[in-house]
Formats: structure tokens, sequence, C-alpha cells
């Protein structure tokens, strides 16, 4: 899973309100950035569903920038792959597991 976002100032955990409960920095530009990550990634969504590749992956790949997330990651690879990007789409997928810790994933899975 996704590390939640954390206050840039005192690593408070981020609660979903404009000022940090325990430091009191503004929260705002934060909650922007994650806000337009969000929006890249609808974008990308729909670009898929629509058949338009190419620009699903510049989407995804905006929104990794911005604000990195396991199913960002996921949609970006699904992306690359969808374009034909697959050297790419290798990269990406090799880079998102190396930041995916292994023993949660194995503790309940089948087979493993």
């Amino acid at each position: 899973m996704s590390e939640p976002l954390r206050c840039p100032t005192c690593r408070a955990p981020w609660r979903g309100v404009s000022a940090c409960p325990r430091c009191g920095t503004d929260l705002a530009p934060l909650m922007a950035v994650a806000a337009r990550a969000w929006h890249l990634r609808e974008a990308a969504r729909a670009a898929l569903e629509a058949g338009r590749e190419p620009e699903a992956c510049d989407l995804a790949g905006a929104a990794l920038r911005l604000h990195a997330t396991p199913r960002g990651r996921r949609l970006h690879v699904l992306a690359l792959l969808a374009a034909g990007r697959t050297r790419e789409a290798a990269r990406a997928l090799s880079a998102a597991e190396s930041l995916t810790p292994r023993a949660a994933e194995d503790d309940g899975a089948p087979g493993a």
C-alpha cells in the first residue's frame, strides 16, 4: 500500500485538513498537488478507455511525477503496455516491484 501523505514539516500523517493539526503548517499546496495527480490519473484512465494509449502514457507519467502511488504505477505500466512500449513497461514494473515490500504481499497470497 501507499504510505499516507505526511506533513512536510513534522511528518505527521495527513488527515485531510488544510493545516497540520500538530504543527500548523499550511498543507493546501500539498493537497493541490495530490488532487492534480488524481485528476491526471483519472484522465489517463479515460484516455485508455478511449483508445488513446500515447496520451494515457503521458498522463499517467505526469501523475507519477507529482505523487507516486502503487495504483498509479500499475496504471502507468498498463498504459505503456497498451501503447506497445513493452521495454519501458518492463522497466517501470521492475522499479515498482522494487518499491513494494515482499513480506506484506506474500503473507496472504495463495501458494506462497
